[in-house]
């Protein structure tokens, strides 16, 4: 019988080599730095690539629904991959218990008889998303008492729990048999109860050397470094964003690239919130890395990557002209979007071009690679 090599149908249990908080007390992020060892997994990446880790719900969550329903944490349930579990392992492990969707929440209605979700699936969408957002499966047995035949009936309405993706914050040639992730702690309050993320809590909060983490790394052909070690690069990544940045300025160093390396990088505070500050101030000491930081907080105005690229346009314009290539990670949804609008701004001023013809020079530059993203 060949075992099936590791990937993402048959994720790695990959060894946890360290965890480490890089931001410090007091800092409104919390960002952690985890390494994981890849040694035997015969898994490959490329800077750019982004590593899959599947989490493990909080115990002490599952432990609070199991209770709540009445059930018995010792009971033997079929996981998702149709082996058998218990129920308190199947619930930690394999089933997502933090998400409620429309289908879910179908099968509860039927489960607790709730007059008040039927109404609510029947009805207006909108109120529904509200309704959904936020609430984990805890909450419906809180607030809608439901009663299941078995143990094997309840997990028979969850989904499996998914896979998460982290840009890889390591060169694979730099740290041979590893994989390192920079990774935003998520932790919020909601109904009276602390919640986080289901993967960066884990990591975060659970996980210690000498633990796994199922893991696979996902490839990402669409963000790579130039093949010609000579072209520039400008690298956008404020907060977490600065991930596969590292990556970056790792591979070029070990390659001995010649071309220029400009990064970008923003957070609330310079006192908190430097990641990876040694590493930074040793390669801008060199003369490898050009470092433009926004701290946001550390005045009365707040200034983003963004402000930053316009006040640098004119060196941005040259270094664009000389060929190099743009890079964008992190927050999809008001970041990269302030970044693009920023990089035609730089364009137009600096190049002295309308705001059509410096259209025109971004989709050439993403038509031939040079504009390339990696939001989320």
């Amino acid at each position: 019988m060949t075992t099936e090599p590791y990937g993402k149908k048959n994720p790695f249990p990959a060894p946890v080599l360290s965890v480490r908080h890089i931001t410090g007390e007091g800092s409104p992020k919390e960002t952690i730095h985890i390494e994981y060892s890849l040694d035997g997994s015969g898994m490959n990446y490329i800077a750019g690539d982004a590593l899959a880790v599947i989490p493990a719900n909080d115990p002490s969550l599952a432990d609070a629904l199991i209770d709540k329903l009445g059930l018995s944490p010792d009971s033997q349930v079929p996981t998702p991959e149709g082996e058998t579990a218990s129920l308190k392992d199947a619930l930690v492990h394999y089933y997502d218990i933090t998400n409620v969707n429309k289908a879910l929440l179908t099968k509860w209605a039927a489960a607790s008889g709730s007059q008040e979700l039927d109404t609510l699936l029947a009805g207006d969408k909108d109120a529904l998303s509200d309704f959904l957002w936020g609430r984990d499966v805890l909450d419906l047995a809180t607030e809608y008492p439901a009663s299941f035949e078995s143990a094997e009936d309840f997990v028979g309405i969850l989904k499996k729990i998914m896979p998460r993706l982290y840009s890889i914050a390591s060169s694979p040639n730099a740290h041979p048999e590893q994989v390192h992730l920079c990774v935003g702690a998520v932790r919020y309050t909601a109904r009276d109860r602390k919640r986080g993320g289901v993967c960066s809590t884990y990591m975060a909060d659970r996980l210690q050397p000498g633990h796994t983490a199922r893991v696979f790394v996902h490839t990402n052909k669409n963000f790579r470094l130039p093949e010609d070690g000579d072209t520039p690069i400008i690298m956008v990544g404020p907060g977490t964003g600065i991930a596969p940045f590292r990556a970056f300025w790792e591979e070029r160093a070990v390659s001995g690239a010649k071309g220029g390396n400009w990064l970008f990088f923003g957070n609330p505070y310079r006192a908190t919130d430097f990641c990876y500050e040694d590493e930074l101030n040793q390669l801008t000491g060199t003369g490898k890395l050009k470092l433009s930081v926004a701290w946001s907080r550390d005045q009365e105005k707040k200034v983003y990557v963004q402000h930053l690229m316009v006040q640098e346009g004119e060196e941005l314009w040259k270094w664009l002209e000389a060929g190099a290539c743009f890079y964008v990670c992190g927050d999809a949804s008001r970041m990269a979007k302030d970044v693009d609008n920023a990089l035609h701004e730089v364009i137009q001023t600096w190049g002295h071009k309308t705001p059509e013809e410096a259209a025109a020079y971004v989709a050439d530059m993403k038509q031939h690679r040079r504009y390339q993203r990696d939001v989320y």
